[in-house]
């Protein structure tokens, strides 16, 4: 295996790749619109409806629309809007995204789509990338990872991956874990073998009160075709003699059966938690909740969790997402639950006009789609302090309000033990232990905390497994939000 330097942030994609043989990129069939295929193109007016728009942004994106692939370009452009909205929410004063477009794989059976997002904020400017696979004879638009056999497969790559970029200089090895947004740029390069890219800054080493460095720009793994081939998936052998064709079929057939079912792909984290019923009268569940992280110490307590083999559910703040968001990564790939704490860690009830709201809302859902792909639906206002105004913009955000059942003081400057006993003591089944991972004491008293409950017969579930919440209503429901 061959590792291949970055390149400068600077560089553009579609100059580089095309009309090149250079192993580090993704083969480009066509960069531009033309007589075979065309292009949609749109600006901030054509997303109006995103739950935080700020204002003075520059937008300008684009697809490609395929002649007889019209499931492609819906998806597409479902995909752009995403991007647009969670551009939007993430930024710290946004300044401008572009969305450009190639065509990396063109056959009668498969055709790939590589977006490239070009972004400015106060941290500067970065690039993100894309691959997108259709399969002409479902209409099914495919992730990356789904160029993969299954989970085991992206498991296999992510070690192929890190000792390709084992000795990396602008490396965190923290960051290379197996979800789908770290995988989500692959493809064949002129010869053959497959090609994974990362995000600028996605994997560097955090630095504190900051994103990470960006500026390293892209930084890619090359896999020979050899060890590669193993790991695809039907649609990921098809994909890549779709890559490798000399005449690009850019016209194809409108699939004669669409399939409805939508498989799962690799890195994709369904249904977290054990596999028990809360609503069993027999069975004793306990949600445990972090919340204001990630922070230094949280790789920590994911060890621990990890080794006492308990899920839990995390309720994120901006900054700390911002800062490391290869925790946020991890959390998710071991099957713990995100959950949105507001972007500030201000009272929303107090700190906000209500023409505010929308932006601490979306900006941790954003954060966390970036980061894994997943969409949250739980929101707990920091302090748990609420208003009608905040639990209708927490429901226009598709979130159900989550407060506890059971606080466990760590915030007053508790000791382990008094945190242990505070907790142990109060529990009841089906209840939300309020913890906060920055809180070093908090820390070491969750192994104790684990010992006592199980020894009681608890289960360690996510929240939406204890509480079974539903969109736009609070938890519990008696909630006075009086703080």
């Amino acid at each position: 295996m061959t590792l291949f330097l970055p390149l400068a942030a600077c560089q553009n994609p579609q100059t580089a790749t095309s009309g090149t043989a250079t192993p580090e990129f993704i083969g480009v069939l066509v960069h531009e619109a033309g007589e075979e295929v065309g292009e949609w193109t749109g600006d901030g007016d054509d997303f109006p409806d995103h739950p935080h728009v700020p204002e003075d942004v520059e937008i300008s994106v684009a697809h490609p629309v395929f002649e007889g692939a019209d499931a492609f370009s819906e998806a597409l452009a479902r995909h752009v809007d995403q991007e647009v909205m969670d551009f939007r929410g993430v930024s710290r004063d946004p300044v401008s995204l572009e969305i450009t477009w190639e065509v990396v794989a063109a056959s009668d059976d498969v055709l790939g789509v590589r977006l490239v997002r070009t972004e400015e904020d106060l941290h500067g400017v970065r690039q993100g990338y894309a691959t997108y696979w259709y399969d002409v004879s479902t209409g099914h638009t495919g992730y990356a990872t789904e160029l993969l056999a299954d989970d085991a497969a992206l498991a296999e790559l992510n070690g192929l991956a890190g000792e390709v970029l084992k000795d990396h200089p602008d490396v965190d090895h923290q960051g290379l874990l197996p979800v789908m947004r770290t995988y989500d740029s692959m493809g064949f390069n002129e010869d053959g073998d497959l090609v994974v890219e990362f995000d600028d800054g996605h994997l560097s080493p955090v630095v504190e009160g900051h994103p990470p460095d960006a500026s390293k720009g892209r930084i890619t793994a090359i896999v020979p075709s050899d060890l590669a081939t193993p790991l695809l998936s039907e649609l990921g052998e098809r994909a890549r003699e779709a890559s490798l064709t000399e005449e690009p079929v850019l016209s194809v057939s409108e699939p004669d059966a669409p399939s409805d079912a939508v498989p799962v792909a690799p890195g994709v984290v369904t249904d977290p938690g054990p596999d028990v019923d809360c609503a069993d009268p027999g069975v004793k569940c306990v949600a445990l909740t972090f919340d204001d992280g990630p922070v230094e110490q949280t790789a920590h307590l994911l060890d621990i969790l990890a080794e006492e083999e308990v899920t839990a559910s995390f309720f994120l703040n901006g900054g700390p997402l911002l800062t490391r968001p290869w925790s946020v990564r991890r959390m998710y790939a071991e099957g713990h639950e995100l959950a949105n704490h507001n972007d500030l860690h201000e009272s929303m009830s107090r700190h906000f006009e209500p023409e505010e709201l929308p932006a601490q809302v979306a900006m941790v859902s954003a954060g966390i789609r970036r980061q894994t792909g997943h969409t949250v639906d739980l929101f707990r206002p920091p302090f748990g302090a609420t208003n009608a105004d905040v639990k209708a913009e927490i429901s226009a955000q598709d979130m159900a309000e989550i407060m506890w059942t059971v606080d466990s003081e760590d915030w007053t400057g508790s000791d382990r033990d008094e945190i242990v006993e505070k907790v142990v003591s109060e529990v009841e089944p089906n209840g939300v232990v309020l913890l906060h991972d920055p809180q070093p004491p908090t820390i070491a008293a969750v192994p104790g905390i684990i010992e006592q409950l199980r020894e009681q017969g608890y289960v360690f579930v996510t929240t939406t497994q204890a509480l079974a919440p539903e969109t736009g209503k609070t938890y519990p429901p008696d909630w006075d939000g009086s703080w």
